[in-house]
Order: structure tokens, then C-alpha cells, then sequence
């Protein structure tokens, strides 16, 4: 047996100690033949590294234990890498922390939560429950770090999202019985079997039933690493709770534990729910979408009992390729697991330790698959298919062909003129929100019609490939408009802004692809069903939903009466209703569940069947548009005429316009909106996918200048800070200097340029965490200076919370991350923000300039409080609030007001003059009289209402309105 360095290390005791030093040579001296053999350049016959499948399972194995060593390095912590299948662990890092030692599991008992629940009846996989933020029992409190605009969540939603709030009212309703069995029938409070001596049995206490114990929080339930990781094996293998075991591949024998009732809708809602938290929930940021291969999981923040700081889990699983999807991945499709944890951490970080190990084993098993080929032990038809199956070109989610296709110029075809245009996706879809949306005032519904618009070119891309062109510009793709003699006037601006303010964003489905985007005038009441309407397959989001909010709309109802003879010449203009000269029957045959004509029979001299969509543009050709304006139709006769009682415009698919209006008419964002009609999707940024714009990665410079204007002027999402002082180090690259962004009281461009656009470094950040901050720094900023940076973000928040409570208002701030960079070049590469930002700012995110920057301008701890206010004040105000207020307040709470007395105007500037200055402010002059007015006005606003008064209005949005 060729024992791996794990194995070496476990079974070394055993031996007599005078074999000890010989076995030792042997051993290591296999280890070093292995990785000479991975790591040689030289040809290696496949007869010696593949002769054996037992070899090559070997050689993975001490792969996965050098890159799991290696990515832990001096962190306290453990990592465990396991096959579900037979329970036979491949990697173990730190074994006394991995099978001797036990902690609270934090959020990672979340999905035994889901199922203790699903098993009791208490809900099922479509259940729904609003987060309402903050959860309080007893002397317990916690809130939610997810974003705040969300609907309500299903249970796989709420495990993505790590919802505590869902959670622990699943904790109020569940007994202790039925939570104690589940964590019991998986191996809690009980030890494994592990072949490693003084194993924990962790705790799983009884009598000390909490609805907190639900998330993981508190002294009932402590697991160990292996306990856990052994759990969610047995959770997604299919209910086998297996004996871990460290041993070698050749003539393993797994040993089942237990066999778990667990059904399979239960089960893929727990993988549901995992795959969600790698996509777009907790562990997003980790990356592991990227990756090629399908990855689920689940993070977990636990705070010890005996210690103020939190530690970091994370579980997740590499599904395998063989898979259609994740979210449908068969017990015997799961392929690897890999345990993370880390002492003083969190979740998220332990999820990105994981990455670099799921790449490891994927270029193994590619490497495998290459030579297995290679061979012709395979047909070449397996792999081929693989690459073809998934994303399109791309191995998986996150670069699909779609995306990459929209990287490149859009051809337009306008039908009237005769004349075919080429331009940039934004161009593309500003002219379809001017056609489609131009009767449209609300601005949340025209963003979330430009995020549909831009969803269906990604789409549809080369649609027209066949004459030459991408999109012809009638509603065969989408009506578009050409912006040359088009008015631009005031009352167009919002159309303009919608799509500045969405650039890039689009709606992706389950699995990380594009989704299918459609968009109608009118539903009537019910969305359609893309599969009875036009007889294709409908994913799950088109496949219909009840839309309350356009039941006041224009079209909502409709009658239209029809004379038979008008009725039969109609359907006497195309063959497939042409029944002749009268019409003797005329019925709805079958209607679809969301009331809409699936069949409609027509008896006359012939009986012709047709579709109800395919009727109603027959009709329509003949009779004008206006004419049975859908397919959502009921018939009656009355005499010599047809009447049709209808509701909704157009085909109903997707996004209803008229319930859009009424939506953000209500309070709702586009966020929102588009979650109502496109349930399941998600609305991400493609270039942050790693794809921008020009289809071009990293390098800034080479982009000419209107690229250069569309990549930096897209990411304007957030909030930025100012540089308040010049200094020669900071250099502006001489792209930029026509650009207009925010400028810094102040500040001038420096005439020589040090910092390059492209100098964003590659060097690894180092984290350290509290108990509301993981602060992120690059290796040449020291632990010192560090901690002292987590110190003042602790101090600002607890003055800021202060602030809070003197007004009357309890709110807490979401957990943070702050990422400092190593120069200004990186700081621009990231967030696109101009050089002379201090900061930047979105969703739960905070960006900094180098460190050594804002101390040298003695400007660190007041840019760290303007960017916790704005935080606060977003959450405050659901994202809704004035910029003016918002900039204005930042600066008095920062103290920088009077650094901007020098600038204030001569004569107050009205409050929609400066909502407009701040948002596109096209000078340097121009920003920092802005931001002296937004300052002044809240200075005002504080002498005349007192302080307190302003954060009430803040908090409760009455005055916003009024002025």
C-alpha cells in the first residue's frame, strides 16, 4: 500500500519502533516519487502513472492533502476531504482540531433545520415567509445580513441566504422531539467511529430547548468537523451515514452507520438551497461558480461559547459531471466533500479557502479523463459531450456562450429604413427602453424592463445570424428605436438613467445562465406558460404566476365583439382556420392553467383546431392588433356575433409592464419586480463575472476611449467617498482626464502620472475578523496597523449606533467587509471608482484606498464613518433615499463639512437642481459645490429639527416625499 503523508502520520504509532525509521524512508520516498511524477515536465509513460486505477486515486489523494496544507497554512483551523460515497476521508489537515474537538455549527445546521421542518409537516418545499430583518426572544437577538429587498423566501432560499429570521421562527414552531431525532438519526451527539484515537462525541443536549438552537447559536449542539462533514454526506449520498475512515483506496470497504429515511424532494431542496448559497448567497464571493465543475454548499459563522470571536464553516460537495444540473444531482452524483474550519473567521472566508481544493480535484479528474482517452479506454463522445452540455463553449455557470457572445458589437436591423446598424450592447438596449417603455414614469419599472431588454440580447444573440445581423428592430426581437433625432429632453431622462443605472446587469437562471427574458404590454391577472403558449419548453420561471398588481391596469379586462361573417373572412386568411364561408361552432377546447385559450376548435364546412396564441394572430393580421388583444379569452354567441371577454395585451409572458408600474408605483424595486416575474432568477452583473463590456479581462489600458468610458461609467452602483487632499503620488493616468466622475474638494490632477490603470496587483489579502467586521489587507500592510483599522471600524459603529439610539431608533448595521488595497491602481481596477475616491461602497462591501494613503491625509477614521452612514442610511431607507440627504448626512456625521465651507454657493440650489448635480456632476467645481449644498442643507435641516429629528425622517421616509 502506498501510503499518503495523512496516513503515514495516523498509522506511524502502531508500528514497533524499530520498523518506525525504515517504513519512514519507504513512505516518503513514495510521496516523493508521486509528486515528481505530478509535477515532472519530462514525458511520463502512461503505463507508469495510469497502470494502476489504485495509483491514480493515491496520487489525488496526496494532491489534495498538499494543496489543502498549503491553503490553510498558519491559520487555526482544519480542513477534511471525504468521498460521500464510501466515507474514506482523502485529506486531513490538523486531526486533533478535525476529531477531538467540538464547536457550535453556526448556520450549517441550517438545512437539518429545513428537513427536522419538512419532516414535521411544518412546511414544504414551496412554503414562503417574509424576513422581517431582525429576530428577538427573550434576551436572544440576531439579524439578517442578506439584502433586505427580498421576497419572501422558500426554504432553498432561505438556506442560500442563511436567513436567521426564517430560521429561528422555524425554531419557535419545531419541538424539541422532532429537532432532537433529526440531529440524532444523523450522527449528533455521538461519535463516528473514525479509526483515530480520543474522538469527540461533540453535545446534543436535552431539556435546553431555544428557538435559537434552530440557527446553530448557543451550548445545545457542538459538533466536531468529522461529525458534521459525515452528516451532510450522509444528507445529500441518499441518507447512508457512513463510518469515516482514513485507509488507502486499495480494497477499501465502506461501513454504513445508519440508513437515513430522506426523501428525494427533500434532499434536492437541501441541494437547492446549497447550490443557491454558491450562486448568489452567502458564499458567492468565494468564486466557487466559476469553477468547472458543479459546486454546492453551505456556510456556517458560530460564535464559542467560552470566546468573544466567531469561527468560520463551510461544507460543500462537488457534484458530478454526469449531472444534468446540481440542483437535480442524484444520490450517487455526489463526488467529493470538503470541510473548512476556521478559528477567528467567518463562513465566507472558509467557503473561499475551499475553492483552490474543488480546482485541484478538477484538474485531476481532468487530467484522468485526458489519458483515460488518451488510451481509448472511453469513447470520445463522453467527452465531448460534457463540453458541449453545461454552458455553452464554457465548462459551467459564469462565462457562458451567451456572455460571451454580447462582448462583441450588436447589429441592428431597422425594418422601416431599410438600414443596419452596429452598436455596443448599452446602445442597444437605450433604444429598445425608448420603444418599449417611452409611456413608462416610473423609474424602478423602466430598470427592471432594461434588465429584461438586456437579458433577452444576451439571449437571443445572432438571432437574425442568417441575414447578416443580430435584432431586427420590430417585436419579431424587440421594437427598437435609433437615438439619432430622438428627443432627449427632460422628460426622457429617466429612460436614459434606468439603463445607465442597470448597465451590465442581466437575470440568470438556477444553473447561472442566461435566462429567457420576455415582457408584454398586459398579463390580465396571470402570467403565461411559455410551454401551452408557444409549445416549447418552459423553464420554471415562465411557466406562470399570479399577478394581483395588474388588476387595475387599462387592459386588465376587454370585451370584443365580432359579426360571424367579419369572423369567418378573418379565418378564412390562413389555411390552418379556414373552415369556409361560415362559422357553425366556435369553443375554447382546452384551457391552460393560467386561463389562457391553449385549443381552440372552429367547426364550419371543415373543423380546424389551432392554438389560442395562433388563433389570436390570425384574427389579429386581419382585424388589426387591437383585436383580441391576448389569448386569455372566454367565447360566447350572441346571435349573429362572436363575443370575446378577455384580459391582458400581447403574448403575457415574463414581465407584465402595466403590474410593473403598479409595483414600483407601490414602493417595490426592480429587484423586486423582476423576483414577482421571473421567480427563481437572479439579477447579476456579467462583468463581474469576469467578462466586461469590450469581451476584454483585466487590462484597462488597452481599451480605447469610448470603451474605456463604458467599462468605468457602467459600475456606478454605490456610494464613493473623496480624496480631500492632492498629493503627487497619486497620479491620474491620461485616460481618464476627459472622463467625467465625482471630484474631491480640492484636488487637482496631478501633471505626472504614477500609477498606472493596469497596475492592479495580484499580490493575496491577509483577513483578520470581529465580531461586525472582516477586514481584508494586503501583505504589505503590517497585523498592526490592521487591527488598528478593525479597531476604529468597532469604535465608529458603536458611536454610530449611538447616534441611533439617542434618536429613538434601533438598528443594527450588517456584518461588514472591508478590503483595503495595496495601491490606488488597484483600488480603480476594482471599483472603477476615479482615483480621487477615498472609498467606495455596496451592499456589504467597503473598499479603501491604501491604507498608508488615508492616514498619511489624516483622513482614515472619517472616511470609515462616512462610509458606515451611508451603510445605514441605505438600510434605513430601503436604498430610496435622496442623495443629497444621504451625501449630506455622511458628511456632517463624517466632520467634514467644513472642509467644503469655501465652496458653498452664493444662493441655495433647489433640491431637484442638486439630486441632478450629485448624480452627474461634470466637473471637479461642479462636485464640490454639490457637496457643500447637500451639506448646507443638512446642517439647516439640524438647527432647525435637532439631530435626532433628521434620522426619524431618515428612518421613516415622511419628509423625503414632500420635498
Amino acid at each position: 500500500m502506498a501510503a499518503t503523508p495523512l496516513q503515514f502520520r495516523m498509522f506511524l504509532p502502531r508500528v514497533p519502533a524499530k520498523g518506525k525509521k525504515l517504513i519512514s524512508s519507504v513512505v516518503m520516498a513514495t510521496v516523493a516519487l508521486s509528486f515528481w511524477i505530478l509535477t515532472s515536465r519530462q514525458t511520463t509513460p502512461s503505463s507508469v502513472v495510469h497502470s494502476s486505477g489504485l495509483v491514480a486515486e493515491e496520487l489525488m489523494d496526496a494532491r489534495l492533502q498538499q494543496i489543502a496544507k498549503t491553503t490553510l497554512g498558519d491559520r487555526q483551523g482544519a480542513v477534511i476531504v471525504i468521498d460521500p460515497q464510501t466515507g474514506r476521508l482523502r485529506s486531513v489537515i490538523n486531526p486533533e482540531l478535525a476529531f477531538q474537538k467540538a464547536y457550535p455549527p453556526g448556520s450549517t445546521i441550517k438545512p437539518f433545520t429545513a428537513l427536522a421542518a419538512l419532516r414535521a409537516g411544518l412546511i414544504d418545499q414551496n412554503s414562503r415567509s417574509l424576513c422581517r430583518t431582525k429576530y428577538r426572544h427573550g434576551a436572544f437577538a440576531v439579524v439578517c445580513s442578506h439584502p433586505q429587498d427580498l421576497a419572501p423566501l422558500n426554504p432553498a432560499e432561505a438556506i442560500a441566504y442563511s436567513c436567521n429570521y426564517y430560521f429561528a421562527k422555524l425554531g419557535e414552531r419545531l419541538t424539541e422531539d422532532q429537532f432532537e431525532t433529526t440531529l440524532s438519526d444523523f450522527g449528533f451527539g455521538q461519535k463516528t467511529g473514525i479509526n483515530s484515537e480520543h474522538e469527540s462525541p461533540g453535545r446534543l443536549l436535552r431539556g435546553e430547548w431555544q428557538p435559537q438552537n434552530a440557527i446553530g447559536e448557543g451550548a445545545y449542539l457542538q459538533v466536531s468537523p468529522i461529525q458534521l462533514l459525515t452528516a451532510y454526506s450522509a444528507l445529500l449520498n441518499g441518507g447512508r451515514l457512513l463510518t469515516p475512515s482514513i485507509a488507502s483506496p486499495d480494497g477499501f470497504t465502506p461501513r454504513v452507520r445508519d440508513q437515513i429515511r430522506i426523501s428525494d424532494s427533500e434532499r434536492l431542496t437541501i441541494i437547492d438551497g446549497m447550490r443557491g448559497a454558491v450562486r448568489y448567497g452567502t458564499a458567492e464571493r468565494a468564486g466557487l461558480n466559476s469553477l468547472p465543475l458543479y459546486v454546492v454548499g453551505k456556510t456556517g459563522t458560530s460564535a464559542p461559547i467560552t470566546d468573544f470571536r466567531s469561527h468560520g464553516w463551510f461544507v460543500g460537495f462537488a457534484v458530478s459531471r454526469d449531472a444534468n444540473t446540481a440542483t437535480t444531482a442524484k444520490p450517487a452524483e455526489i463526488n467529493l466533500g470538503i470541510l473548512v474550519y476556521l478559528k477567528n473567521s467567518h463562513g465566507a472566508e472558509a467557503a473561499e479557502m475551499s475553492k483552490s481544493i474543488f480546482a485541484e480535484y478538477e484538474r485531476g479528474v481532468q487530467e484522468k479523463d485526458a489519458e483515460t482517452l488518451r488510451q481509448g479506454d472511453r469513447k470520445p463522445e463522453t467527452s465531448a459531450a460534457f463540453s458541449s452540455r453545461g454552458a455553452a463553449s464554457s465548462s459551467l455557470p459564469g462565462f457562458t456562450s451567451d456572455i460571451r457572445a454580447a462582448t462583441s458589437e450588436v447589429r441592428v436591423h431597422e425594418v422601416r429604413d431599410n438600414v443596419t446598424r452596429t452598436l455596443s450592447l448599452e446602445e442597444y438596449v437605450l433604444g429598445v427602453v425608448f420603444a418599449e417603455g417611452s409611456m413608462e414614469d416610473q423609474p424602478e419599472a423602466l430598470k427592471a424592463l432594461a434588465i429584461a431588454a438586456r437579458t433577452y440580447a444576451l439571449k437571443n444573440i445572432r438571432r437574425h445570424k442568417s441575414q447578416g445581423y443580430d435584432f431586427c428592430s420590430t417585436t419579431h426581437c424587440q421594437r427598437f428605436v435609433a437615438l439619432e433625432g430622438v428627443d432627449l429632453s427632460h422628460s426622457r431622462m429617466p429612460i436614459a438613467s434606468a439603463v445607465r443605472d442597470t448597465a451590465g446587469l442581466v437575470l440568470l437562471d438556477d444553473e447561472g445562465r442566461v435566462a429567457e427574458s420576455y415582457f408584454g404590454a398586459s398579463c390580465g391577472g396571470m402570467t403565461a406558460n411559455l410551454q401551452t403558449l408557444w409549445g416549447v419548453h418552459a423553464p420554471t420561471y415562465l411557466q406562470g404566476v399570479r399577478d394581483e398588481y395588474c388588476v387595475t391596469s387599462p387592459h386588465h379586462a376587454w370585451t370584443d365583439v365580432i359579426s360571424s361573417d367579419q369572423l369567418a373572412q378573418a379565418l378564412r386568411s390562413d389555411s390552418r382556420t379556414d373552415v369556409g364561408g361560415k362559422i357553425q361552432g366556435l369553443i375554447v377546447a382546452k384551457r391552460d392553467q393560467t386561463g389562457r385559450a391553449e385549443v381552440i376548435t372552429i367547426e364550419g364546412e371543415r373543423k380546424r383546431t389551432i392554438s389560442g396564441w395562433e388563433f389570436k394572430l390570425v384574427v389579429g393580421r386581419a382585424l388589426g392588433w387591437n383585436v383580441l388583444k391576448s389569448s386569455r379569452f372566454s367565447i360566447t354567441r350572441s346571435g349573429s356575433n362572436f363575443v370575446f371577454r378577455g384580459g391582458g395585451f400581447g403574448h403575457g409572458l415574463g414581465l407584465c409592464q402595466e403590474g410593473s408600474h403598479v409595483m414600483a408605483q407601490e414602493g417595490f424595486n426592480y429587484r423586486q419586480i423582476l423576483t414577482k416575474y421571473f421567480p427563481g432568477t437572479i439579477v447579476r452583473d456579467i462583468r463581474r463575472l469576469g467578462i466586461g463590456e469590450t469581451g476584454r479581462r483585466g487590462d484597462m489600458e488597452t481599451l480605447g476611449h469610448r470603451d474605456l468610458l463604458v467599462a468605468l461609467s457602467m459600475n456606478r452602483e454605490g456610494h464613493a467617498d473623496l480624496l480631500w487632499r492632492a498629493t503627487p503620488e497619486l497620479g491620474l493616468h491620461p485616460s481618464y482626464r476627459s472622463l467625467n466622475f465625482h471630484t474631491s474638494p480640492g484636488l487637482s490632477v496631478p501633471t505626472s502620472p504614477h500609477v498606472s490603470v493596469n497596475s492592479i496587483s495580484s499580490s493575496l489579502r491577509r483577513f483578520i475578523s470581529s465580531e461586525h467586521f472582516r477586514v481584508g489587507y494586503p501583505q504589505t500592510v503590517s497585523q498592526k496597523d490592521a487591527e488598528g483599522l478593525l479597531q476604529l471600524l468597532e469604535a465608529n459603529r458603536a458611536n454610530l449606533v449611538q447616534h441611533l439610539a439617542a434618536a429613538g431608533i434601533s438598528m443594527d448595521l450588517p456584518y461588514l467587509e472591508v478590503l483595503t488595497n495595496e495601491t490606488t491602481g488597484d483600488f480603480v481596477g476594482r471599483t472603477h471608482q476615479p482615483w480621487w475616491a477615498a472609498a467606495a461602497t455596496k451592499d456589504f462591501q467597503i473598499e479603501l484606498q491604501p491604507l498608508r494613503v488615508l492616514q498619511q491625509r489624516g483622513i482614515l477614521e472619517t472616511t470609515i464613518r462616512h462610509e458606515l452612514v451611508h451603510v445605514l442610511i441605505d438600510r434605513l431607507g430601503s436604498g430610496r433615499t435622496p442623495r443629497w440627504l444621504a451625501e449630506g448626512m455622511a458628511l456632517n456625521v463624517a466632520g467634514e463639512g467644513p472642509m467644503l465651507q469655501r465652496y458653498l454657493p452664493k444662493s441655495r440650489v433647489p433640491i431637484a437642481v442638486l439630486e441632478q448635480k450629485l448624480a452627474s456632476a461634470n466637473s471637479a467645481e461642479e462636485m464640490r459645490t454639490a457637496y457643500a449644498a447637500a451639506y448646507d442643507e443638512v446642517r439647516n435641516m439640524i438647527k432647525s429639527q435637532g439631530e435626532a429629528r433628521v434620522w426619524q425622517v431618515l428612518a421613516r421616509q415622511e419628509e423625503l416625499r414632500a420635498k
